[in-house]
């Protein structure tokens, strides 16, 4: 007995000890969602591009014979072409293929910040499931100890049949109630362990801090980092070094033609040979590319305008959310840190007066009721107040927070940042 008890405290402690952190969770599922190769493949794509983009064009070898027959002149040319970049058409398309490479690296650092914060959902909706239960036992404690005094005055005689069944009656909802936190909170654990590929999740250290501290620092990291406007930035500059690979294709670059021209008269046995050195200029008349750089240019307009947006925009809405974090932060510690304590001793002294035989039991039951709904309220004002510091951290990023709270938002952030694979050339 002696040696299970202590088998049992030691596996307790080795459990605590061994607790997974929010950042060691975080690099689990980071490295099971690297398996899926995106990184690798956007890596190698752009590796590959800025290759490509070094390589000069390929020339061209034309061989033409005119007449086969010795009694006829006979005149065989082979030419060699090559064109010339005089206007910097691959130069443009290095640095090109040099802003995809440094997209590339961008959208890395978005997608991880994005993960992160969609694991930090889950993570903060698995704590205040926990947090719910406590709260849920707390009220079945509550009740426990009110059916145990009903019980005392029901033997005594002094209250009624019905009074001891309402009592057993609101025990048993609360015991629902605990059930089902628990069910809620078993399944979030599943959910969260599927993020990095297993069945079940480990023990987590589920601690949470204050919301409105956290969302605050969360949000100061973001715009300093600024990884969502960056990328918007990167983006115009992409179209920007568009516009300017296709001015460079549109000049008439143009095409050096080397050759060796070998004559031979009909019935004679005497060949003359000639080099020929010639130019091929294209004439740029109907396709300069007008209408190509005239759609880049329209996206550079877009992107900036978007990227001006976008910091006007996310300064008031976080402003608002901020105001609405506090307020519904004070009204949180308000019921946390006044309201419930208050009640709960209003209910003790209430309790204890009703075993004396001083109170009714419409007097523990109404002191009882108003301690549950507080303890209610306290749940639900803690899902909010997080889900206002969610959406506040959604909005810093550049992230809509239906994203990050969708049941599959690692599918819907990865499509934002493998959309570009099937084009990619």
């Amino acid at each position: 007995m002696l040696f299970g008890a202590c088998s049992m405290a030691t596996s307790m402690v080795y459990a605590a000890d061994h607790s997974l952190s929010f950042q060691q969770t975080f690099k689990k599922v980071e490295q099971y969602q690297a398996q899926q190769g995106l990184w690798q493949a956007r890596e190698s794509i752009a590796n590959a591009q800025q290759q490509q983009s070094r390589l000069w064009g390929n020339p061209s070898l034309s061989v033409q014979q005119t007449s086969f027959a010795s009694s006829q002149d006979r005149e065989l040319e082979v030419n060699l072409s090559q064109k010339l970049d005089l206007f910097g058409e691959r130069r443009a398309a290095q640095h090109l293929a040099k802003l995809e490479l440094s997209k590339v690296q961008l959208d890395q650092q978005l997608y991880r910040a994005q993960l992160q914060l969609a694991l930090k959902y889950r993570w903060v909706q698995l704590a205040v499931l926990q947090q719910e239960q406590q709260l849920t036992r707390a009220q079945l404690r509550s009740s426990q100890a009110l059916l145990n005094a009903t019980r005392l005055r029901y033997r005594a005689g002094s209250i009624s049949q019905l009074d001891l069944d309402r009592g057993l009656m609101a025990h048993i909802e609360n015991q629902q109630r605990d059930q089902q936190a628990q069910q809620a909170i078993q399944i979030a654990k599943r959910q969260l362990a599927h993020w990095w590929g297993e069945a079940n999740s480990d023990a987590l250290d589920l601690q949470l801090e204050d919301p409105l501290s956290s969302a605050e620092a969360a949000i100061q990291q973001h715009q300093q980092n600024n990884l969502f406007a960056r990328s918007l930035q990167l983006q115009s500059q992409q179209q920007q070094a568009q516009i300017q690979h296709l001015r460079a294709q549109a000049r008439p670059n143009p095409t050096l033609v080397v050759g060796m021209v070998r004559s031979q008269t009909a019935n004679q046995n005497n060949t003359e040979q000639q080099l020929r050195v010639g130019v091929e200029i294209p004439l740029t008349i109907f396709n300069r590319q007008q209408y190509a750089q005239q759609m880049a240019q329209s996206k550079v307009d877009y992107l900036n305008h978007s990227q001006q947006r976008y910091q006007q925009n996310t300064e008031r809405l976080l402003e608002t959310a901020l105001l609405e974090l506090r307020n519904i932060n004070q009204q949180l510690s308000l019921v946390k840190d006044q309201q419930i304590p208050l009640s709960e001793v209003i209910l003790q002294k209430t309790l204890q007066g009703f075993q004396a035989g001083k109170y009714a039991m419409s007097d523990v039951q109404q002191a009882n009721l108003q301690l549950q709904q507080q303890r209610l309220q306290q749940t639900q004002l803690l899902k909010n107040v997080w889900q206002k510091a969610l959406d506040a951290e959604s909005l810093a990023l550049g992230i809509e927070p239906s994203v990050v709270g969708a049941e599959d938002a690692i599918s819907q952030i990865q499509q934002r940042f493998s959309a570009n694979l099937a084009g990619a050339q």
